[in-house]
C-alpha cells in the first residue's frame, strides 16, 4: 500500500461513492478554503491492486519556519471501525507527511460518540469508545470531551431527521410554534436570494463571524456552481401585513361581540366568571391587532415594497441540509424572522426528500446557567436530536517541532489579538 496524491476530479469520484462522505470532504470546500489561508491537497491510500481504500482532503497552512500543519475537516474518508485499515493509513500518512515538513495533522470525524436523549443524557445505543481508544493507541492525541465551541468545528450538533410524511410542525415546542404563527400574522414571508444579494446577506451576519465579505462571495461562486449553497431572507410584506392585521381584527371583533352577547345572557350565572376571562382575552387580542394595523400602516408608508429583516444561509449535500449562519435586524426581533426562516426552509427541503437537517452547533452543557442555554433551547425546540461527536484528534508528525509550535502559538495569538 502507498499514499498517493489525487486530482480534485479523482477525489470527487471516490468521495461520491464513499459511505462516509460529507460536505467538508469535497473539492468544493477545498477550493473555498484554498482562497482563504489554506492550500488544499487530496490524498489517498491505494492497495497493491491500485484500489483506493481511504482518502482525505487535507487543508495545509505554513506557519512555522517552513513547517506546516494540516487539517482534515470532519476526518478521513475511511472506515474508522476497521483497525488494521486505520493503522495502515495512519502509518503511511505519517511517513508521507513527515517527508514534507509537517508538524501535525488534525481531524474531527463525523462519528457519534454516544447516544443522547433530548436532555443530553446518555442512553443505550451507540457507543464508539472503541474507535476513540483505537485512535489514541495509534498515536492520536484526543482534545477531550469539550462541551462548548473550543474545537475547529462543533462537537455537539442538533439534527432533525425526517421524511415526506412527517408533520414536523406538530412536534416543535409550543414556543417555536407560537413564534412561527406570530410571524405569519405579522406578514413575514421567505424569499430566496441570488448572487446580487450576498452583500445584503453579509450586512446581517458580519458581526457574528470573523469571515470577510469575500469569503461568502467565493462560497456562492464555488458552491453555487454545484448547487450546494443558498441564501434566504425573511421579508415583512407590508401590504400583506396590513391586510392580515385587518382580517384578524375584524375576525376578533366578531368574536368579541358574540362574547358580549353571551355575557349579557349569563351575567348572573356561575358561568359569568369564565366568560369574563374570555372577554378580557378577546379585548387584549383586539388591542394587539389594532396596534398591528397602526404598525403595518406606518411600515407600509416607509417600505411600500416590503422590508428585509433577517437571513439564513444553507449548505446542501447528500440529501442533507446544513444551516450555516443566520442574522436578523434586532429592531424587528419581535417579528421572529429566524424562527420563520428555519421553519420554511425545513418544510421546503423535507418536501424535496432531504432526510437530515443540521441546525448546527449547540452546547453540551444543558444547564440553565450555561451561556449557550438559549441557543441550545432554540435549536432543540425544532424537535432536533442531539448528536455528540467523538471530538478532535491530533496526529503528531514531528514531535520536536510540534512542541515548539505549541509554545510559540499562544504568543502568535496574543500578537494577532485586536487591541479593542
Amino acid at each position: 500500500m502507498e499514499i498517493i496524491q489525487l486530482t480534485k476530479e479523482q477525489f470527487d469520484e471516490y468521495a461520491k461513492n464513499c459511505p462516509y462522505k460529507n460536505f467538508y470532504q469535497t473539492s468544493e470546500y477545498g477550493r473555498l478554503m484554498d482562497r482563504h489561508s489554506f492550500d488544499d491537497y487530496y490524498l489517498a491510500m491505494k492497495d497493491d491492486m491500485g484500489n483506493i481504500k481511504a482518502a482525505t482532503l487535507i487543508l495545509i497552512e505554513k506557519v512555522f519556519i517552513g513547517y506546516k500543519w494540516g487539517y482534515c475537516p470532519r476526518g478521513f474518508l475511511i472506515d474508522f471501525s476497521d483497525f488494521e485499515l486505520l493503522k495502515n493509513f495512519t502509518t503511511l500518512l505519517t511517513e508521507f507527511l513527515n517527508k514534507r515538513n509537517f508538524m501535525f495533522v488534525r481531524i474531527d470525524p463525523y462519528i457519534i460518540n454516544k447516544s443522547r436523549d433530548k436532555n443530553g443524557k446518555e442512553i443505550p445505543g451507540i457507543d464508539n469508545s472503541t474507535i476513540i481508544n483505537n485512535l489514541i493507541s495509534l498515536g492520536y492525541e484526543h482534545s477531550g470531551f469539550n462541551l462548548n465551541f473550543e474545537n475547529l468545528k462543533p462537537r455537539w450538533n442538533a439534527v432533525i431527521t425526517t421524511n415526506k410524511e412527517d408533520n414536523l410542525f406538530l412536534n416543535y415546542s409550543k414556543e417555536i410554534r407560537n413564534k412561527i404563527r406570530k410571524a405569519e400574522k405579522l406578514g413575514v414571508e421567505v424569499v430566496q436570494g441570488g448572487p446580487d444579494s450576498i452583500k445584503q446577506f453579509y450586512n446581517f451576519i458580519d458581526k457574528k463571524h470573523s469571515r470577510r465579505l469575500n469569503y461568502y462571495l467565493d462560497m456562492y461562486e464555488i458552491l453555487g456552481k454545484s448547487d450546494m449553497f443558498e441564501i434566504y431572507f425573511a421579508v415583512i410584506n407590508t401590504p400583506k401585513y396590513i391586510e392580515k392585521s385587518k382580517e384578524l381584527y375584524e375576525q376578533e371583533e366578531r368574536n368579541n361581540n358574540l362574547i358580549n352577547q353571551e355575557l349579557e345572557e349569563n351575567i348572573n350565572t356561575p358561568n359569568a366568571t369564565a366568560i369574563i376571562r374570555k372577554k378580557m382575552e378577546s379585548d387584549r387580542l383586539l388591542n394587539n391587532y389594532k396596534q398591528n394595523i397602526i404598525n403595518a400602516t406606518n411600515l407600509y408608508k416607509e417600505y411600500p415594497g416590503g422590508i428585509v429583516i433577517g437571513t439564513n444561509a444553507i449548505i446542501k449535500y447528500n440529501n442533507e441540509i446544513f444551516f450555516l449562519i443566520n442574522g436578523y435586524d434586532q429592531k424587528y426581533k419581535n417579528y421572529c424572522p429566524n424562527h420563520y426562516l428555519k421553519f420554511q426552509i425545513i418544510e421546503k427541503y423535507k418536501k424535496l426528500g432531504y432526510t437530515r437537517i443540521h441546525l448546527n452547533g449547540i452546547s453540551g452543557d444543558f444547564n440553565k446557567t450555561s451561556p449557550y442555554y438559549g441557543l441550545t433551547r432554540f435549536k432543540l425546540g425544532f424537535n432536533a436530536n442531539i448528536e455528540e461527536y467523538i471530538g478532535e484528534f491530533t496526529l503528531v508528525i514531528n514531535k520536536r517541532k510540534y512542541k515548539s509550535f505549541n509554545k510559540i502559538n499562544p504568543v502568535r495569538e496574543w500578537l494577532n489579538k485586536p487591541v479593542f
